[in-house]
C-alpha cells in the first residue's frame, strides 16, 4: 500500500535565545543553514519505525534535513531534492531592535504570508513548489510503496494541504517540532 511520511528534520545546534537586531536576521539564518544537529535532540522511537518502512526517502540539500536521514536511516540510501528545501524567509529588515530570533522569524513569516518576500520565494511560488513536490511523492509512492521526506515545517505544511486536497488522507496541520512527523495514505473510496 502507498504511503507518504512527512517528517520534520531534528532540532539544529544553534543559539536560537540571545536577542538580534533586525539587521543581522540574515545571517544568522545563514548560520542556522550551516548548523549541525543538536546532540541532545533525539528522534522518538516512532519515527524511527516509520522511516524503516520506507524504501525511499528524500531529503532537502540543508545540513539539517541530511544529518536527520543519516540518524534516521543510516543504512537506508537517500535522494536529496531542492524541491523540498524550505519555503525562505524575508530577511531584509533594517531594525536595530534587538529581538528573539524566532520573533524576527515569525514577523518574516506573517509579512511572507501578507505578500512580502524581500527577493525570496513568494507565497504564491512555494505553493507551486509543494505541487510539484506532492506530484513527485504521489508518483514515487505509486513505485515504491512508502516513501519518506525529511523536510522542513512551512513546506510540509504545504506540501500537506496539497496531499490532502488530492484525496490523501492524514494530519491536516502536520506538527512544527522537531522530529516530529505525519503519515498520508491514499483515501479509499
Amino acid at each position: 500500500m502507498s504511503a507518504i511520511i512527512l517528517s520534520r528534520h531534528g532540532r539544529p545546534a544553534w543559539d536560537y535565545r540571545t536577542p538580534i537586531a533586525g539587521r543581522e536576521f540574515a545571517g544568522w539564518r545563514r548560520g542556522e543553514e550551516n548548523a549541525p544537529l543538536d546532540p541532545a535532540s533525539h528522534p522518538g522511537s516512532d519515527l524511527k519505525k516509520a522511516m524503516r518502512t520506507a524504501s525511499f526517502i528524500i531529503t532537502s540539500a540543508l545540513r539539517r534535513s541530511i544529518d536527520s536521514a543519516h540518524l534516521l536511516a543510516p543504512s537506508t540510501p537517500f535522494v536529496t531534492d531542492g524541491l523540498f528545501r524550505e519555503a525562505d524567509l524575508p530577511s531584509s529588515f533594517h531594525s536595530k531592535v534587538r529581538l528573539r530570533p524566532n520573533v524576527w522569524g515569525m514577523l518574516a513569516r506573517s509579512a511572507w504570508f501578507c505578500g512580502w518576500s524581500a527577493g525570496k520565494e513568494s507565497v504564491a511560488a512555494a505553493r507551486d513548489r509543494a505541487v510539484r513536490a506532492a506530484e513527485f511523492l504521489v508518483d514515487q509512492a505509486a513505485a515504491h510503496g512508502t516513501v519518506a521526506v525529511i523536510g522542513h515545517g512551512m513546506m510540509n505544511w504545504l506540501i500537506a494541504h496539497r496531499l490532502r486536497s488530492s484525496g490523501w488522507h492524514g494530519p491536516r496541520i502536520p506538527s512544527p517540532r522537531h522530529w516530529s512527523f505525519g503519515v498520508y495514505r491514499p483515501r479509499k473510496d
